[in-house]
This record gives structure tokens, sequence and C-alpha cells, in this order.
């Protein structure tokens, strides 16, 4: 007897929750159509699935012998596709998805297009939609991103740093000393793991082949034919574009740049983007105007995806207080000295540059004239008192979770702020009778914020059952060793969980 001819193509499918779905992806990969000495494998990775989906799997194991089931307890698609690439025993690794229908020809024609294309390192092709029998008017080629439609046409090309178009997981094909080179998909990435995939191995140097042959079939379920669908698609890839900085790596040309964009930053985002929004923004209001409404949804979704990639980046930057006040008055004062020199900008960027200096000034002098300070850039450090005595009175603020209670003297866990200038604040606030009332309503919104950023995961404090204000004494120490200690304290007033904001 000869030895067993070696597996050509493993297939990767990670599916959740999705077995009845399953069903018909297998059907499809079980009947390919490949020459007689030809063997590949199926390998279904259960991601942490609560269903049937074992039972389905095993059913189809029971009809072909090239099914193989894998649990991956740790849920997420990039922990089930590596669990998959670990399993895999081909050289090349093929991926597609459980809601996806493979053509009969898919497994042989991704190893002869690798065969005959040695200087490929990944394989794709288009997604063609199985529309439902309703589809919106609005919903044109323009907005096939959030459905997992791609079609780039009807010619070969290559993908590379040049070109760096994305490919798709529901019809993407690697060799295997891919993953041993740049590593395996980014468990960061919930979505958008397969373009951080790509964007890695168009910097090592690797191109991926895009064949329109090779097609892979995807049923569209109605709930994503919807507007409410769309925008939190946008709104996500606008957060993970963020993390892989896309933006920032675009260069003018469409391309791939050796490194992230140098220039003019806010809070860790560069000017082009803000430039760009308010472009986007002023679109979608004139395309409305002239009734062209599904372009107005491009530029709005286009937005949508642009504030969210802003967010992001700012969350990640996490800016101090100084940072607050010195970065926007720098990233004006840098445009206003090109602008001085003779540098030519759009009357778009001179008048958003002089519109964030009035924002700026206008605030200050907001929060100066009506004795608040919950406007983030006004820490006012010009105020500061010296106390004659070794002792000091202030007021703050203790988050209080399962009976036990936590100082909350990190910045991140109630920014804007920190302990100093909420102490200011609140202070202001009780020592005046007729605003006293408000003490409440400013603990209320300090709670709020916390859970809220809490819930976005801008920083990791454990989730508050309450707020407390107490106001506390010190006997002051040199090396102020006693800080989390006071002498004395009296409860002012408290604030609780909101059935609105439950623990999770």
């Amino acid at each position: 007897m000869g030895e067993p001819h070696q597996l050509d193509v493993s297939v990767v499918i990670s599916t959740h929750n999705r077995c009845a779905l399953l069903e018909r992806a297998l059907e499809a990969l079980i009947r390919q159509r490949v020459p007689a000495d030809f063997q590949y494998e199926v390998i279904v990775v259960d991601n942490a699935s609560t269903d049937d989906t074992r039972t389905t799997v095993e059913a189809f194991r029971a009809v072909s012998g090239n099914v193989r089931y894998v649990h991956e307890p740790q849920l997420g698609v990039s922990y089930g596709r590596n669990t998959g690439i670990r399993s895999a025993g081909a050289p090349i690794i093929a991926f597609t998805d459980d809601d996806n229908v493979v053509g009969e020809d898919w497994v042989a024609t991704i190893k002869a297009l690798l065969d005959a294309h040695p200087d490929a390192s990944a394989v794709g092709g288009p997604i063609r939609a199985e529309w439902p029998a309703d589809v919106p008017a609005w919903l044109d080629r323009r907005h096939w991103g959030p459905l997992a439609i791609l079609d780039y046409g009807k010619e070969k090309f290559y993908t590379s740093t040049r070109d760096p178009r994305c490919l798709l997981t529901a019809n993407l094909a690697c060799r295997r000393e891919v993953f041993d080179r740049i590593g395996d998909f980014s468990a960061e990435f919930p979505r958008c793991q397969d373009h951080e995939l790509l964007v890695r191995l168009w910097r090592a140097g690797g191109r991926a082949l895009y064949v329109p042959e090779l097609v892979v079939a995807a049923a569209i379920p109605a709930a994503r034919l919807t507007r409410r669908y769309h925008r939190n698609w946008h709104r996500g890839h606008g957060r993970f574009s963020a993390r892989m900085r896309n933006e920032e790596l675009l260069g003018r040309d469409g391309g791939l740049r050796p490194e992230p964009l140098t220039g003019t930053y806010l809070y860790g985002v560069p000017s082009h983007v803000y430039a760009e929004l308010g472009r986007t923004l002023w679109n979608a209001v004139t395309s409305l105007g002239r009734r062209k409404h599904s372009v107005a949804l491009v530029n709005w979704y286009h937005g949508v995806y642009l504030a969210a990639y802003i967010r992001e980046s700012i969350a990640r930057h996490r800016p101090g207080a100084r940072q607050m006040i010195a970065e926007p008055l720098r990233f004006a004062a840098a445009h206003l000295r090109r602008h001085a020199a003779g540098v030519r900008m759009s009357p778009a960027r001179v008048i958003f540059i002089y519109l964030l200096l009035a924002v700026l000034v206008g605030g200050s002098f907001y929060d100066i004239y009506t004795g608040r300070e919950h406007w983030p850039l006004s820490p006012y450090p010009m105020f500061s008192v010296v106390e004659p005595e070794p002792s000091v009175r202030c007021l703050r603020i203790v988050g209080v979770t399962d009976g036990r209670e936590v100082t909350l003297l990190d910045t991140e866990l109630i920014f804007p702020f920190d302990q100093c200038r909420l102490t200011s604040a609140l202070s202001r606030a009780y020592s005046d009778p007729a605003r006293r009332a408000n003490i409440h309503e400013q603990l209320r919104d300090c709670f709020d914020r916390y859970e809220q950023r809490r819930r976005a995961g801008l920083h990791d404090g454990a989730p508050l059952d309450s707020v407390r204000l107490y106001e506390m004494r010190w006997t002051l120490q040199p090396d102020a060793a006693n800080v989390a200690t006071p002498d004395s304290r009296e409860l002012i007033d408290t604030v609780s969980r909101t059935p609105a904001l439950p623990a999770f």
C-alpha cells in the first residue's frame, strides 16, 4: 500500500449558535468537485455554542469523513479561526462563514490558483448577495459594506501596500506559512480581523490575489436591511479602524504609508479626519436638500464612521487635564502659523480653526461667568489657595461597590474631572445657599459619567452601586502619607444606581 495522500486544503468555519445556517454551508462543502487524487478537510470550530451545533456537525461527519468537529470555549471569531488554523493539516487554509455557500469548485479552484501564482500569499474572491424579497430603495451598491458583499469587478489583481483593498474571510484562503510569518488573527479585533491580518501581510511584503471566478454566496437577512443596523455597523467599523490607525496609514494615493501620518494631531486624531468629517456632514445636508436620499445616507454613515473613529482615537490617546487645554491651542496655533506663512488651506479648515478657538475661549469665559466647572478645558489652576494652618478641609466623592467604599482618585474614573476640580466645583455649590440644591444633580452626573465610561471600556473601575459625597478634614503630613485617611468626615449626599443603569 502507498502512503496516504497529503491534505491539499483545510477549510475552517468558526460558528456560534447558528446550526440552522451551518447546515447549508456544510452541504456545499461536502459536495465539492475535486480531482480524483485531491484531499481536503472541513474543520468546524464550535465557538462556545449552546445550540445543536455539535449534533449538526456530527451528522455531516457521518456522511462525509472529511468533516471534523473542534470546540473552542473562548467566545470570539478570532479565537475560533485561530483554533481552526492550529487544527488544520494542509499547507493551504481556506476560510468561509456559516452563513455562506461556496461554489461547487471552490476548494479545487483555491488550490489551482495558489499553485499557478506562487508569488501570492493568499487568494480571495467576490461575495455575491442572495437578497430577501423586499429590499429598501435606498440600499444600493454604495451600502454593501455592512452586508459583507464584495465585488471588485471582472479582472484579477493583487492587493498589496499599493492597492490595499480588503478581502473578506468569508472567501479567503492563505498559505500556512503566512500565519507562521505574521501570526494568527488578532483577538483585539472582534470585527475587522480580516482587514487587520491583511495589513500585517501587506506590510510584511505579501500580496493577496483577487479572482472574480472564486465566488461565494451570502444570504442577506432582513435584519441587516435597516438603517439602524447600518448605522451601528459603521460606528463599530470606525472604532476598530481607529485601533488600526487606518486613516493615518492610508496615503493620498490610496496606498499604505510606511509609517503613520506625521503632522498636526488633536487628541491623537490627525487634522484631516476632522476636516473630512466636516465635509461629509455638509455633503449629507446638501444631498438631502437635493432629494438624493441614498447619497445623503452614504455621507451620513461615513460621518458616523468618522465620529466613532475620532472618539475611539481620543479614548486611546487618553489626554490629561493639561493636554485637554494645551493640545487644541497648539493645534490651532500650528494652523494659524501655516496660514500666516502663506500655506494654502481650504476655507473650511480656516473656519474650523477659528471656531475651535472661539469654543475654547468662549467655554472658559462662560464657566468663569457662571461659576461652574463642567467645561472640561477650565481647570483654573490660578485660583489655588494657600492654607495658613497645617490642616485642610475639602469635599471628596467615593464609590460604593459590594458594600465597600472606593476612593475615586484616578482621573480616568471621573474624566474629564479629577478630585481637585471636583472639590472646587462642588465646594462652590455647597458654600452658596442658592446653589446647594444642585449638589445632588452634580453627584448624579459624576455617577452616570463613571458608569457610561466603564461600559464603553474607557476605564477598568468596578461597577458602582452608589456614589457618596463627604466633607473630609485632614491634619497635613509633609509626605501626604495620610491622603486616603482623613481625620474626620461627614456625609453630605449620596446617589444610588437607577433602574436605567443595571450593574452589568
